[in-house]
């Protein structure tokens, strides 16, 4: 794979499947049933050609059946070293778990989808490892070594991260799992192991990203902590197929993923790690990733130029305001791929892109008068391999979580840059604000003509104070902000690779900033 050849990987998360099944079974959860499903609903991923699926296999219990991992069946009985506790027969120890407390509908539909079929002995893993590589596909099992959803329901938090007053996480709250523990390393490294005995595929992913903090705050300077710990991985690895990649997902800051005690650059001049995907946290899609600081960094501990691979990637959606979420569609995909790829990413990686009920796999279409929202399920995926000549839309918001709004006092200006992709085609800066024609734009000291993007019934700007405790799904950025203005970019602007953007508040008052998007066509 050479770099900037556009590759993809998928990362399709347990809920997505196993809904997938729940959605379209009418209540037959035979195994005949489920793998028709199953096959059908990944037929959709693999029309868009990726060169990997990722499975999502565990959460704080495994998918797969185990016999060393708690599963949503039952509980595994595990000694002082975090290794399963095995009777005279060799099998090991297990105590059903409990019904589910949880107050998510959401996850006690997908969880008991999920028991039915382990309990029907239905493993949608090993049909899909299977099927995935008969389509000429690579696929990676992923795991999620420290996910922390619903962490005080014990049907959905793992025994294991309960023991003992919690003692193997990091504050004894059941949370955070506290790797500086020989226990809580081979918990993991035991399951590793067993999916390596039980299944055939490409890779492993240990998904560092889910969640990030892994050691307590004292230790997570002691860097060989989790260095010697992957490298046991690989050697482990190794020792069934040395052709099987060791893949790893952390945030994009190389600060901050160092600060946590992953320290990836060696982790890859020690020659365990093949690919590393750097992605934000949830949904706020970072746009300008840091690729080149990473290459950097890389090249200064892997001396020995170890091979790898680094993707940048996304989850399904944009978060700029507190409580506003717009989803990626095809547009903003192809604007994803196309910042990531010019900065030197090998690809790119998508995340929680599936359809479970429709809500974000839709896209808002401007037909004329009229507005509506599409389906663009299988072609937001598509996108993030087509070419140029289509639309793309990169939203700027840098590292930053919680850049927006960006406040302006009179007279101020916010400035960023820019390079533009060819070709170049049609451009357009859009810009939401608080208030009517508040701000002026210009590039490189040129001013642009702004407009006044329409505003279709139905898709006009919620209050925040109308927002309900969970947020607002949006799907136009007429929705994000009271007023819209888009800025034509004539012919002629661009001169050269990069373009100096500044947005000046032009009114008496301190204006907000609440969306900044560039449009390319």
């Amino acid at each position: 794979m050479k770099r900037n050849e556009n590759a993809l990987a998928v990362n399709i998360p347990a809920d997505g499947l196993f809904l997938a099944i729940e959605h379209n079974a009418g209540g037959d959860l035979s195994r005949e049933n489920s793998v028709r499903i199953i096959k059908e609903y990944v037929d959709k991923y693999l029309d868009a050609k990726p060169d990997i699926v990722l499975l999502n296999v565990c959460y704080r219990r495994a998918l797969t059946p185990s016999e060393v991992f708690d599963s949503f069946l039952y509980n595994i009985e595990t000694d002082d070293d975090g290794f399963a506790v095995r009777g005279p027969d060799g099998k090991t120890k297990k105590t059903p778990n409990c019904t589910s407390s949880c107050v998510s509908k959401y996850f006690v539909t997908f969880f008991a989808c999920a028991s039915v079929l382990l309990k029907n002995g239905v493993d949608i893993y090993a049909v899909l490892t299977e099927y995935i590589r008969e389509k000429g596909c690579k696929v990676f099992l992923s795991l999620r070594m420290n996910d922390g959803h619903h962490p005080n329901d014990p049907a959905i938090n793992s025994s294991f991260a309960l023991k003992d007053g919690s003692k193997h996480t990091i504050l004894h709250d059941g949370v955070q799992l506290d790797y500086s523990q020989k226990a809580v390393q081979n918990y993991f490294y035991q399951y590793i192991k067993e999916l390596l005995e039980n299944y055939t595929f490409d890779g492993i992913e240990l998904d560092w990203l889910r969640f990030p903090t892994l050691l307590p705050k004292e230790k997570r300077g002691d860097l060989e902590i989790l260095n010697g710990y992957m490298r046991s991985v690989r050697a482990l690895i190794d020792s069934y197929n040395k052709d099987i990649s060791l893949a790893v997902r952390v945030l994009p800051d190389p600060k901050e993923v160092l600060g946590n005690g992953t320290d990836v650059c060696r982790w890859i001049a020690d020659g365990c790690v093949d690919m590393v995907t750097i992605e934000n946290f949830y949904t706020p899609a970072n746009f300008e990733m840091p690729v080149a600081q990473w290459r950097k960094n890389i090249a200064e501990k892997n001396t020995a130029n170890n091979a790898y691979k680094l993707f940048c990637g996304t989850d399904w959606g944009i978060s700029c305001v507190y409580k506003y979420s717009i989803a990626m569609n095809p547009a903003l995909v192809r604007g994803f791929a196309s910042e990531c790829l010019s900065r030197g990413a090998d690809g790119v990686y998508l995340f929680n892109f599936f359809e479970e009920n429709g809500t974000s796999s839709f896209e808002f279409v401007a037909d004329g008068e009229k507005a509506y929202l599409k389906n663009c399920f299988a072609e937001r995926i598509k996108a993030a391999k087509e070419g140029d000549g289509l639309p793309r839309r990169t939203v700027h918001m840098g590292l930053s979580n919680d850049r927006y709004p960006i406040l302006l006092p009179p007279c101020e200006s916010y400035e960023f840059s820019y390079t533009p992709k060819k070709p170049f085609g049609l451009c357009k800066i859009v810009v939401g604000c608080d208030a009517d024609g508040a701000v002026s734009v210009d590039i490189d000291g040129r001013s642009l003509s702004g407009r006044r993007e329409k505003v279709y019934d139905g898709f006009g700007y919620v209050p925040e104070n109308e927002i309900g405790t969970k947020g607002e799904f949006i799907y136009a950025i007429s929705q994000a902000a009271p007023h819209v203005f888009a800025f034509a970019v004539p012919d002629g602007v661009v001169s050269s690779k990069e373009m100096r953007i500044s947005i000046k508040n032009v009114s008496a008052e301190t204006a907000k900033i609440l969306w900044i998007e560039i449009e390319n066509i």
